[in-house]
């Protein structure tokens, strides 16, 4: 045991958390001020988590494209390199059933049936900070290590908001969420601002951020596909002081230039492709959201209850 906690500590201290030191001291602050309350529904079993302690759990695969050649085991982020193309995380099940932590018998837990281990600081969520103007964009990303909703079922998932505060980060200008292939901006009251922290429901499954929570025939918004319940009944651990204890959130790893580094440098797939309509997702570095955090699409949608 003592010889696997070692290798463990060493492949955290390897995964280059101080790199985000880089970034100017107040970022962190400002995330941890404006930190969003996450509310769950009910049946949702994962839960934002700690990425450098996931990647050092044993039995992942780091590959490169599919048909090039054989996976291999993965035990440094120095594997993550333009020639991986994803991850193939440990888990097999197509349910996600088998998608959890080593030692989720033993684990703190808020609740008995999560499929992840969210007590002593071990639930994590991520900022990026940017200035522009008078606005400053705080650009919140969580991951989650199983989407499943439908048949839309692959390993991990990275999801978020961005919050819009002014200059002086004295108060919320808009609240940007994250939902499937769009970021959405809201009309003025719709999201429910309390305290200088906005309320994000997420759909149970596919993760997806909603203003107003939804327990019945749920839609995806401006759209007729349907979506699974964003009830946002169980609160997240991080939403109080007590649960957060200034640790909840870090910002996502630079280098002293401010550039994406360590995990977040790499631009591949967090998960193993089994279907090409659905498939994992990639570094958030290397998405829309992140490049350009003050981006959103505005949509006229006040109601998320049908019927």
């Amino acid at each position: 045991m003592l010889r696997r906690a070692i290798a463990i500590w060493c492949l955290l201290a390897a995964f280059g958390p101080a790199a985000a030191l880089a970034a100017p001291a107040g970022d962190l602050s400002l995330a941890l001020r404006f930190r969003p309350r996450l509310l769950f529904d009910q049946k949702e079993r994962w839960r934002p988590l700690d990425v450098d302690r996931f990647l050092a759990e044993p039995g992942d695969q780091v590959c490169p494209p599919v048909g090039a050649g054989p996976c291999a085991p993965f035990t440094s982020v120095a594997q993550l390199t333009p020639q991986a193309a994803y991850l193939d995380m440990h888990g097999t099940r197509g349910d996600g059933s088998d998608a959890v932590p080593p030692d989720l018998a033993t684990c703190a837990k808020t609740l008995p049936t999560l499929r992840e281990c969210d007590g002593d600081g071990r639930s994590v969520i991520y900022a990026h900070v940017v200035r522009k103007g008078a606005r400053i964009a705080i650009d919140y990303w969580w991951f989650l290590r199983y989407n499943a909703y439908s048949l839309d079922r692959h390993e991990s998932d990275w999801e978020g908001v961005t919050v819009i505060v002014n200059r002086a980060a004295t108060s919320v200008l808009e609240v940007h969420f994250a939902a499937h292939a769009d970021v959405w901006r809201y009309d003025p009251g719709v999201p429910q601002i309390v305290g200088g922290r906005v309320k994000v429901y997420l759909a149970n499954g596919d993760h997806a951020a909603y203003p107003r929570r939804c327990t019945r025939l749920c839609r995806q918004t401006d759209q007729t596909l349907p979506e699974s319940h964003y009830g946002g009944q169980v609160s997240w651990i991080g939403n109080a002081a007590a649960g957060c204890r200034r640790r909840c959130v870090r910002l996502l790893p630079t280098d002293a230039s401010g550039a994406p580094a360590s995990w977040d440098a790499w631009d591949g797939r967090w998960g193993a492709p089994t279907s090409p309509a659905f498939a994992p997702p990639r570094t958030p570095a290397f998405q829309p959201r992140y490049r350009d955090p003050f981006a959103s699409k505005h949509s006229g949608r006040h109601h998320f209850q049908i019927g």
